[in-house]
């Protein structure tokens, strides 16, 4: 009973922060959760090739307590864990984990070796990142796209109630990391007496050949991981400061960057980026949801500062406003200026860059994009009175000497 009020104590705690209940000025917080894994904080910063802050050293805390206190974290403070044992205790299942082997270990290991290659495979499966998406799903308005986000979270409900404890003891790769971890100590190079002979004895090497084995391999598929899917471009528009390689990799798929946008501009990936990057934010302005009239206001910097594993990088204002994540592409075939000579410009007014610039053509003004200064902010598609619309933002854009390095991977 006592473990169970402690738990139900962090559970509460760790859904307020993921529920974004804290004032705006307090919105940097929801980063908190995701950043108490070290699993993500390793994996996102050897991915990123950079230090992601101070913010990395709430995860020492889950390094340290298994050398002593083995995986008290998972039972006693994981919020994932406490809905995931809720579900194994409920289950009619008899189902038992003798024979299924301990997956989570090795899923550890890989996320850990192929981000020092580069390319942190399955860093989304991190329990704290599967519970933020959950919440982040069901933001205002909710749509099929935001819902996707807890497909995690319903998965390791349903895995718990046909196999009992089957996540917590078999896959979770946080617990994975700390079952390793706990089990150092106990492989510590050290004396100890044969309780027969009462003689001296050396325990074997804290890690094994295996692991070295799993480890090499796991760097191997990170390098084959980035050539093949780290090089891909995409179309997709991706929100400020995101890494320009390997980002569907470093996106954990926590949802903090959706949660943080004001403007509700940044969905999940439903595919069109690619499998690996199923999930992984874009934003979609009016042209792909008609019911939205925002842009990506050039003075926010909200989604930059949420992101857990370097996928995004924290951006200022000043970095933000030269910072292009698309560029406007105009059809003229479909502009009111263009095709029926009619006075026209609503793109150029609207335009925070002064991207749009006037062209005669029969008499009339007509607007013409100066790729080097448009960012993608979305504002010129927003406002377009063309129906369909003949203005909007594409991911892809020709080589620009203003074409930040902000967020390379």
């Amino acid at each position: 009973m006592k473990r169970t009020l402690f738990r139900i104590v962090f559970l509460v705690l760790f859904a307020a922060l993921a529920l974004c209940v804290l004032p705006e000025n307090a919105r940097w917080a929801n980063v908190i959760l995701p950043r108490l894994s070290p699993l993500l904080n390793l994996g996102g910063a050897l991915g990123a090739r950079r230090f992601l802050g101070w913010w990395l050293l709430l995860g020492t805390p889950l390094l340290i307590l298994p050398l002593f206190k083995g995986r008290l974290f998972c039972w006693w403070m994981c919020p994932m864990g406490f809905v995931a044992e809720t579900a194994s205790r409920i289950s009619p299942s008899k189902i038992r984990l003798a024979k299924i082997q301990w997956v989570g270990k090795g899923v550890a290991l890989l996320i850990i070796g192929s981000a020092v290659a580069g390319y942190p495979l399955l860093i989304w499966l991190d329990p704290l990142c599967i519970f933020t998406g959950f919440f982040a799903a069901w933001r205002q308005p909710v749509t099929w796209a935001s819902v996707a986000l807890s497909a995690g979270f319903f998965s390791i409900l349903v895995l718990s109630l046909i196999v009992p404890n089957v996540w917590c003891h078999r896959l979770c790769p946080l617990g994975g990391m700390q079952e390793w971890i706990s089990g150092l100590r106990r492989r510590l190079p050290s004396k100890r007496r044969d309780l027969e002979g009462e003689r001296p004895r050396e325990l074997g090497p804290a890690v094994d050949r295996r692991v070295f084995l799993g480890f090499a391999a796991a760097g191997a598929g990170g390098l084959a991981a980035r050539k093949f899917l780290g090089s891909k471009k995409s179309a997709v528009i991706r929100p400020p400061g995101a890494a320009e390689t390997s980002f569907n990799a470093l996106c954990a798929r926590c949802g903090n960057c959706m949660r943080a946008c004001p403007y509700g501009l940044i969905v999940p990936d439903l595919g069109v980026s690619g499998i690996d990057g199923l999930l992984t934010p874009v934003l979609k302005f009016r042209s792909q949801n008609p019911t939205q009239y925002s842009f990506c206001f050039q003075e926010c910097v909200a989604c930059t500062k949420v992101c857990p594993t370097g996928a995004l990088q924290a951006l200022s204002v000043e970095v933000k406003k030269k910072t292009s994540i698309g560029v406007a592409k105009l059809d003229k075939k479909k502009c009111i200026a263009w095709e029926k000579q009619e006075f026209c410009v609503v793109c150029q007014e609207f335009c925070p860059y002064q991207a749009v610039i006037e062209e005669e053509h029969k008499g009339v003004n007509c607007p013409v994009i100066d790729e080097e200064k448009c960012r993608g902010c979305g504002a010129c598609e927003s406002q377009c009175p063309a129906l369909p619309i003949a203005i909007v933002i594409s991911g892809q854009r020709s080589v620009s000497p203003l074409r930040q390095s902000v967020g390379k991977g």
